[in-house]
């Protein structure tokens, strides 16, 4: 048997070692030269890198007499461009390795070997490019999106002989359908010898390039996760290999008719690069179709509101609902009896307590009527608008605060707003802190949709009472996470605005003195605890009018 040498890399180390067990003497070399050095035998066999011999050939053929001076070669798929048989003492030009072409040779019709496929590399980015350019150990390699679909009936085989100089130093780009266009965006075989720059990458568009008319890809399915807080959003972020995702809440139960099939295109850069938000129910607060390119802010995620979005008017979801309890806690507002018959007319299911002193002690006694484990709770001088109709999903622990009107400067916050409540954490509340709301949790969540109209102006005390309570605790800065500037901007209208409608003089006044209150009682709790006794406010307006 003569010498056998392998032309050794990275990617052919296993066929290398087949090749061993079978041929002990096979002998590992980096390339021809070296292995024409080291031949003892009058001839040797030479196994290029980017080949695979076939099981059934045993280098077991011997040249006829006739034929010592000359290169023997062997087929190689279709081609006489793999492994050959070379006499030892013949001297071999570098362009005839180059190419694969020998002067003095003799062709054997015998099918020793296959190319090997070119190597195959995920490119997104310019850095991945530059790494694939310095990791191939074949002549081309594939380029290849994770945003598409390989054809299944695509050949990833394709092959150019080393006789064909040309398309082996060309950039190659094969068709990328998409909805009936036939755009060359997708699938790439790169050349080693015409290197591409960052804009082409980027764009995917190479300059100089040899189109072929075959289908190599198509559009793909962006991987689906279903999220529950901001952390799975973030796993999803880093876990997605596409550049776009779908991100579907648990709170929601998607349509049977929706389907995830939306796709864009590498030449779609403004699709590509927003965040696609479709109908829950009646509301964009459901599932996303996210752009790792443009990353969801913490707050986005937590009031539902992605502000960098484009709105499908398709209905891809439905809240999930639980009936959570609604309580209307109410004390002594003269529209208290007209707001519960609304209430109970519209949500059978809720209940009422009256009567209870205390704020804090009140939404004890309403969580002690509950049986589930969050429940909502209404204001005695709250009117719920029409839109609104307790269908939500809450958080396990968060305190949730729905927006309210105020009739009188037209403020829309959550003062005297709809509340969900944990029970738990609401029956073992701290009762020491002034605000009850956020003395419940320390996840406090604003809900962005509006609940109701805060009617608190029925009489001049009642009117009077909750805007001093109001501003009181603005001032003193005792609401947990709340912002200087936008407390500061409340606080100017709450004093200044609304004189011209029903009691608007009183609740400016109230304003105005909870506003001194609570700046002077800042730090004090003992003095601040009293906004919540409703006889001390009733004493203190009195000493005030």
């Amino acid at each position: 048997m003569y010498d056998i040498f392998y032309q050794l890399n990275d990617k052919n180390a296993e066929q290398y070692e087949t090749l061993k067990s079978k041929f002990p003497t096979v002998k590992k070399c980096d390339g021809f030269k070296q292995a024409q050095k080291r031949a003892f035998t009058k001839f040797f066999w030479y196994i290029p890198s980017d080949v695979l011999v076939l099981d059934d050939f045993n280098f077991d053929y011997v040249p006829d007499a006739w034929s010592n001076e000359y290169v023997h070669l062997f087929k190689n798929g279709e081609h006489y461009d793999g492994i050959n048989l070379f006499p030892k003492r013949l001297e071999i030009r570098e362009k005839e390795l180059q190419h694969r072409f020998f002067v003095n040779k003799k062709e054997v019709d015998i099918q020793v070997s296959v190319p090997r496929q070119y190597d195959f590399f995920y490119v997104d980015t310019f850095e991945e490019y530059e790494r694939a350019f310095e990791q191939t150990t074949t002549e081309l390699f594939w380029v290849v999106s994770r945003n598409l679909t390989i054809d299944p009936n695509f050949d990833l085989g394709f092959y150019f002989s080393h006789h064909n100089s040309y398309d082996r130093r060309e950039n190659h780009a094969f068709v990328h359908s998409v909805e009936g266009k036939e755009l060359y965006n997708g699938v790439f075989l790169c050349s080693i010898h015409k290197q591409l720059n960052k804009k082409q990458v980027d764009y995917k568009f190479i300059v100089n390039r040899k189109e072929w008319e075959i289908t190599a890809s198509g559009p793909c399915e962006y991987e689906q996760f279903e999220v529950v807080t901001y952390v799975d959003y973030l796993k999803a972020l880093k876990m997605s290999k596409t550049e776009m995702f779908w991100m579907v809440p648990e709170r929601v139960q998607v349509e049977k008719a929706f389907k995830f099939d939306m796709y864009f295109s590498h030449d779609n850069e403004y699709d590509r690069t927003i965040n696609h938000v479709f109908l829950n129910g009646d509301h964009f607060d459901g599932i996303v179709l996210c752009s790792k390119h443009n990353p969801i802010t913490q707050k986005e995620f937590d009031y539902r509101f992605v502000s960098q979005r484009k709105e499908h008017a398709t209905v891809a979801s439905q809240p999930k609902v639980k009936d959570y309890d609604i309580v209307f806690i109410s004390y002594n507002e003269p529209n208290a009896d007209e707001n519960w018959e609304d209430l109970k007319e519209r949500f059978p299911r809720a209940q009422r307590i009256h009567g209870v002193k205390g704020i804090h002690q009140a939404h004890i006694e309403a969580a002690k009527l509950c049986t589930t484990d969050l429940f909502f709770v209404v204001d005695g001088d709250a009117t719920i608008v029409d839109s609104f109709d307790f269908r939500y999903k809450g958080q396990e622990g968060f305190v949730h605060v729905w927006r309210s009107i105020n009739p009188i400067n037209d403020l829309v916050y959550g003062y005297g707003g709809v509340k969900l409540l944990p029970r738990d954490l609401t029956l073992n509340m701290d009762t020491s802190k002034p605000d009850m709301t956020t003395s419940i949790s320390e996840k406090f969540k604003a809900m962005p949709d509006i609940s109701c109209i805060t009617n608190f102006n029925t009489d001049p005390f009642s009117t009077w009472k909750g805007a001093f309570r109001e501003c009181c605790k603005l001032s003193s800065k005792v609401i947990d996470r709340q912002k200087n500037e936008e407390t500061d901007d409340r606080l100017r209208t709450w004093t200044t605005v609304g004189k011209d409608r029903p009691y608007g003089e009183w609740a400016i006044k109230g304003a105005k003195q909870g506003s001194a209150y609570g700046t002077a009682s800042q730090g004090n709790s003992e003095a601040l605890k009293k906004i919540n006794d409703f006889d001390w406010l009733q004493e203190k307006f009195n000493e005030n009018t």
